[in-house]
């Protein structure tokens, strides 16, 4: 079970690597104002858009949030929006998940993507 994660996760890492840097290419910011914004230096987030390393959870919020793409987004393949309904659901869970301590957040967000993976190849 547990190598099975590390292969989904090796997987989604070249996917949110290429999404950080679609989301900031779409919202027009350079790589050195995007280090800034996150308080990092710009090799730290060349590595990030390159996947050499994989962004924390609250890293990958603010990237969201500056970019103003839904978390989501940057996780699964879908490439449609959401329905609005969806978008609100989507923004109160964030607002709630943003005040959670981080070791926290990334338990659960680690937890629950495993739930959902699991209930959708169940339904398919």
């Amino acid at each position: 079970m547990v190598n099975s994660r590390w292969c989904e996760m090796e997987t989604l890492k070249p996917q949110i690597a290429a999404r950080i840097r679609e989301a900031r290419e779409w919202k027009d910011i350079s790589q050195v104002a995007m280090a800034k914004c996150l308080d990092v230096a710009r090799q730290t987030y060349l590595d990030l858009e390159s996947g050499k390393t994989e962004p924390r959870v609250t890293t990958l919020m603010k990237i969201a949030e500056i970019t103003g793409r839904p978390l989501t987004w940057f996780i699964y393949e879908e490439t449609v929006s959401p329905p609005v309904e969806q978008n609100y659901d989507f923004s109160q869970l964030l607002a709630l998940f943003s005040r959670v301590p981080e070791p926290t957040r990334t338990a659960l967000l680690t937890h629950h993507i495993g739930l959902m993976r699991c209930y959708v190849e169940q339904s398919s």
